[in-house]
């Protein structure tokens, strides 16, 4: 009789479980806007001005640092914004000794770009050289006043204590977006855009630019389900291969009828994600054992760029 009321105990939870996952992958594949691989600044982002109406601060994450699709997908929004919406400046999770003289090369044509991105590591890539000389071109069509400004938001004085370094981060992204007044456009990883502590004790970079902003900060992570990554092993850069567990959020969206698409968890209606906490993936710029990132889609993210299948970003050497 135990034996039985066990068996029906854990058939029935199954059955939950399995209900619970359907009821999820039937609403992502209503509400998902799927994107296409190569596509390019144009009107098929429109989406976006409902989604960023009224902010201030877009926060583009990823879930690695050297990621080839990653890099193309914010690289399309970020002319998408630039071109449609206003936005004026762009920050990087680097250091401002990294970005100013390219920022100068943005903004008067000095220097020689694949000099300059030489010491970037994970971020010297031709997806980010690519974006770089687009905004140049950008640049020389506009006044002073409307080009497009690079900032660096990291500092090496950060570094020794990893505890307030995003607060850090946070401070110098909400000076630059009020001295310029302009809208800015961030790119860090997912673990730093992140609005909420769901997958720290510490709170991240997005949090302390939500409790400035509100509700015009607006957090848009990056995730995928397996491929191939590039990271930094004793000062080099070393490609790994990786594949996620299929009980995670990516492993969720894995399943989807488009492998690339655009979420938005804001809709409370009908949204099963709500309070639910699962994983996504996770690559640090250091290879890993752990490769997962707790969250709760709609507090940590207002939304997720999702790509099945993603390859190593395309390092200048």
């Amino acid at each position: 009789m135990k034996i039985k009321i066990i068996v029906t105990f854990v058939f029935t939870i199954s059955s939950l479980l399995a209900h619970s996952q359907n009821k999820k992958l039937q609403w992502i594949n209503e509400n998902a806007i799927p994107l296409a691989k190569n596509l390019q600044s144009d009107k098929k982002f429109s989406f976006l001005d409902s989604e960023l109406n009224e902010k201030t601060i877009l926060g583009l994450g990823e879930a690695s640092h050297g990621t080839h699709e990653f890099y193309i997908q914010k690289a399309n929004i970020i002319k998408y914004l630039i071109t449609n919406s206003n936005y004026r400046l762009l920050g990087f999770e680097l250091t401002q000794a990294n970005i100013s003289p390219i920022n100068d090369y943005l903004q008067n044509g000095n220097g020689d770009l694949k000099t300059l991105m030489k010491s970037l590591m994970l971020y010297n890539a031709q997806e980010i050289s690519d974006l770089f000389q687009w905004i140049k071109k950008h640049n020389q069509s506009q006044t002073a006043a409307k080009k497009v400004i690079l900032f660096g938001f990291d500092s090496e004085d950060f570094w020794h204590d990893p505890l307030t370094r995003d607060k850090n981060m946070a401070e110098i992204i909400i000076k630059t977006q009020k001295s310029e007044a302009s809208k800015a456009i961030i790119w860090s990883h997912n673990v730093h855009i992140a609005k909420d502590i769901t997958m720290a004790e510490v709170e991240a970079m997005g949090g302390y630019l939500k409790q400035e902003l509100g509700s015009k900060y607006y957090a848009l992570g990056f995730d995928t389900y397996k491929g191939s990554v590039n990271v930094i092993t004793e000062g080099k850069i070393t490609k790994h291969s990786f594949e996620s567990a299929p009980d995670t959020f990516s492993g969720l969206f894995s399943k989807a009828k488009d492998g690339l698409f655009f979420l938005s968890f804001n809709s409370k209606k009908s949204n099963p994600f709500i309070q639910t906490k699962n994983k996504i993936t996770n690559i640090y710029s250091v290879w890993t054992n752990d490769r997962a990132l707790p969250i709760l889609p709609g507090s940590d993210f207002d939304a997720i760029v999702f790509i099945r299948e993603t390859t190593a970003s395309l390092i200048i050497e």
